[in-house]
C-alpha cells in the first residue's frame, strides 16, 4: 500500500507539474498576444502571411496542392488571384505551413531584382537541380559564390561575342533544316509530313549550342554524342504528370531530409549526372583542350583558359559543361533514366513514373519548347503563318544580328506571344532566407478584414509566384487564352499591372537558370532569342506547317509539357504536317 501510494503520489505531483507547465505557457502565450494588440499601431497595413485570405480548403490532408495539380496549368491560381487579389496563401500538403501566392508586380520585383539573395530555391528543387545537372549557375545561392560563377560565363555571352557567332548559329540552323529535307527525300509521300516538332527543334537547338558552345559539331543531331543525349529521352520511361509525381513533390516539400536518404528512386538522379560526366562532357572536353587557343571566344573555350589559370578546379569545369548541355538540351535529357528497380514496388507499382517524375528538375524554359509551340500555334493559324512568312521573305536570307533585332517587328511578336502563353515553368517558387517585409503595389484586404500593403515573410517562407497565371490574367490582358501576336505591335495596356521583367514577361524565370531581370537575369538569353529568330525564319522560308488536329492537354512535369490527349504513353509531343514550299 504504501508503494502504490508514494506512487500516487508522484502521479499527482507530475500531473500537477504537467498542468502548472500548459498554465504557464497559457499565461505567457496570452501575455505575447495582449502585447501584440497593445503595441500594434490602429489600422496597421502590415499583415503576416497568416492574417491574409486563402480560398477554401478542400483537403485536411492535400491543402489546396491537389487542386492545383488536377487543374489544368494555370487555372486554379488565376481563379483564386480573381478572387483574393495579388497576394494570398494557400493550404499546403500534410501540413506544412503556408505558401504565399504573390502576382502583385511590385512584390515579384523585390523579390526577384531587389532582394534575389535573399530568396533561394525551395529545398525541394536545389538538391535535385545538384544531382541531375550538377552544382552550376543555377543552382549556387548567395551573392559572392553567384557573382563569381556568372563573371566566368558572362563574356561569352556579350552581344558581341553573339555576333561574331552569328554564322555558327546560321550553319547550324541549316545543317538541322538539310536533315528535315533528307526525311522527305525518304518519304513515300514526299510533298507532306507528319511529324511530332518537340523532336526535330530538340536536334536543331542541341546543333547550335554544340557549335557556338563548346566548338562541337552535332552533325545536325546525328553525331554519336547527338544520340547519346536525344537517345537518353528515348530511351527512358515516359514522363507524365501522374498522381506518383506529385505525392512526392508533396512528400519531399515536407520532408525534404528525403532528399538525403539512400533511397534508390531518388539518388538515381545522379546517374544522369555521372553519365554525361563520363560521356559528352569529358569527351568534348578532351577535343578542345588541343584546338583552344586565348582569343577564342565560346564558351569552352573561356572555361578551359580559366582552369589552367587556376580560377576555376577541374571539377567545377565538368560542373559548367555539364549544366550547359543539359540545359540546352533539357527536352532531351529528361529521360535519361532508364531506371527497372525500385525500392518499393509494392506501394508504388508504376515505380518507373514515379522516380522520372521526381527528376524532371529541368524547367528552363528552351528554346527547342520555345520554337515547337510557335510552329504549332502557326499552324493552327495559317493567316498568321502567312503574314511572319511574307515578313522574313522581305528581309532575305542573309539577315544579320542587328537585322534580327529592328526588322522584323511580327517575329518579335510571335515570340513574345509564344512565351506568353508557353513559360516554360507555370509557377516559381522561392523561400525566405530572413525576416523580411514585402511590399505591394496594390492594397489588398486580409482575412481581418484590415487593409494590406505589407507582408511580413519569416525564414522558410515559401513565395510561389504564378507565371502562367499571371501571363493569362483576364484582368491584364484582352483575351488572354488567345495566340494574339498582333497585340505586341502596339503599346500594350494595364503595364503598370504587368511585371518588370523582359517585355513584360516572366518567361526567362526558371529552377535552372536565373530569374528575368535583376542581378539574376538570364545569362543566356540573347542568345536563345537569337537562336529561335534564325531557325524559325530559315523553317518558314522553305516549308509550310499545318495543323492536324490533334487535341493537346498541359501538364507539368516540372516544366510546361505538351501531351496528345489518350497517348500519354508517348511523352510530350506536338505534331504538325509539313510540307515543302
Amino acid at each position: 500500500m504504501e508503494c502504490l501510494s508514494s506512487a500516487f503520489e508522484v502521479f499527482s505531483a507530475s500531473v500537477w507539474e504537467y498542468r502548472s507547465l500548459v498554465i504557464s505557457c497559457l499565461i505567457f502565450i496570452f501575455g505575447l498576444v495582449l502585447m501584440h494588440f497593445l503595441t500594434a499601431p490602429q489600422g496597421s497595413q502590415v499583415q503576416t502571411v497568416h492574417l491574409l485570405s486563402a480560398p477554401p480548403s478542400r483537403s485536411f490532408i492535400w491543402g489546396h496542392e491537389k487542386e492545383v495539380f488536377l487543374n489544368e496549368p494555370g487555372k486554379a491560381f488565376r481563379r483564386w488571384t480573381a478572387a483574393l487579389g495579388p497576394a494570398y496563401r494557400i493550404k499546403a500538403a500534410f501540413g506544412a505551413s503556408d505558401i504565399l501566392v504573390l502576382s502583385d508586380p511590385e512584390g515579384i520585383s523585390y523579390i526577384l531584382q531587389k532582394k534575389i539573395y535573399d530568396y533561394h530555391h525551395s529545398k525541394v528543387v536545389r538538391p535535385r537541380v545538384a544531382r541531375l545537372l550538377g552544382k552550376g549557375l543555377g543552382w549556387v545561392e548567395g551573392s559572392e559564390a553567384h557573382k563569381r560563377m556568372r563573371k566566368l560565363i558572362a563574356p561569352s555571352l556579350t552581344t558581341e561575342n553573339i555576333k561574331a557567332m552569328s554564322e555558327d548559329v546560321r550553319q547550324a540552323a541549316f545543317a538541322a533544316i538539310t536533315n528535315l529535307h533528307l526525311l522527305f527525300d525518304s518519304s513515300t509521300t514526299s510533298k507532306k509530313l507528319s511529324l511530332n516538332i518537340l523532336d526535330w527543334t530538340s536536334e536543331a537547338t542541341l546543333n547550335v549550342i554544340g557549335r557556338v558552345g563548346f566548338l562541337h559539331d552535332f552533325e545536325g543531331g546525328k553525331s554519336q554524342d547527338a544520340k547519346k543525349i536525344l537517345g537518353a529521352r528515348r530511351r527512358g520511361a515516359s514522363v507524365v504528370a501522374e498522381y506518383a509525381g506529385f505525392l512526392t513533390l508533396m512528400l519531399l516539400r515536407r520532408f525534404p531530409i528525403l532528399n538525403h536518404l539512400p533511397i534508390f528512386a531518388i539518388q538515381a538522379q545522379g546517374l544522369a549526372k555521372s553519365a554525361i560526366q563520363r560521356g559528352v562532357a569529358q569527351e568534348m572536353v578532351k577535343r578542345a583542350q588541343d584546338i583552344v587557343q586565348a582569343d577564342n571566344k565560346d564558351l569552352l573555350s573561356r572555361l578551359l583558359l580559366a582552369r589552367s589559370n587556376s580560377e576555376i578546379s577541374t571539377a567545377e569545369l565538368f560542373e559548367q559543361v555539364r549544366v550547359l548541355v543539359l540545359t540546352v538540351a533539357s527536352q532531351q535529357i529528361l529521360g535519361i533514366l532508364d531506371i527497372d528497380f525500385c525500392v518499393c514496388p509494392r506501394l508504388f507499382p508504376k515505380c518507373s513514373q514515379l522516380t522520372t517524375g521526381i527528376s524532371r528538375i529541368a524547367g528552363h524554359e528552351t528554346t527547342t519548347l520555345t520554337l515547337a509551340f510557335s510552329l504549332w500555334e502557326l499552324a493552327r493559324h495559317p493567316d498568321k503563318q502567312n503574314r511572319l512568312r511574307e515578313e522574313i521573305q522581305s528581309i532575305g536570307n542573309e539577315a544579320t544580328y542587328d537585322d534580327f533585332q529592328t526588322k522584323f517587328p511580327y517575329l518579335d511578336a510571335v515570340l513574345k506571344e509564344t512565351l506568353r502563353l508557353y513559360p516554360g515553368l507555370a509557377y516559381m517558387e522561392r523561400v525566405a532566407t530572413k525576416n523580411d517585409i514585402i511590399p505591394l503595389a496594390q492594397t489588398i484586404i486580409g482575412s481581418n478584414g484590415q487593409l494590406v500593403d505589407k507582408i511580413v515573410v519569416k525564414p522558410g517562407q515559401v513565395v510561389l509566384i504564378p507565371i502562367m497565371a499571371i501571363h493569362r490574367d483576364d484582368s491584364k490582358w484582352a483575351d488572354p487564352d488567345k495566340f494574339e501576336p498582333e497585340r505586341w505591335l502596339d503599346s500594350l495596356p494595364n503595364v503598370e499591372r504587368l511585371p518588370n521583367g523582359w517585355s513584360h514577361l516572366l518567361t526567362f524565370s526558371s529552377v535552372l537558370t536565373p530569374s528575368s531581370d535583376g542581378p539574376r537575369n538570364c545569362i543566356g538569353m540573347r542568345l536563345a532569342i537569337f537562336q529561335y529568330k534564325v531557325i524559325l525564319s530559315a523553317l518558314l522560308s522553305q516549308f509550310r506547317f499545318k495543323d492536324t488536329g490533334a487535341d493537346i492537354s498541359l501538364k507539368i512535369a516540372s516544366s510546361l509539357q505538351p501531351w496528345v490527349v489518350g497517348e500519354k504513353e508517348k511523352g510530350p509531343q506536338l505534331p504538325v504536317e509539313v510540307e515543302t514550299l
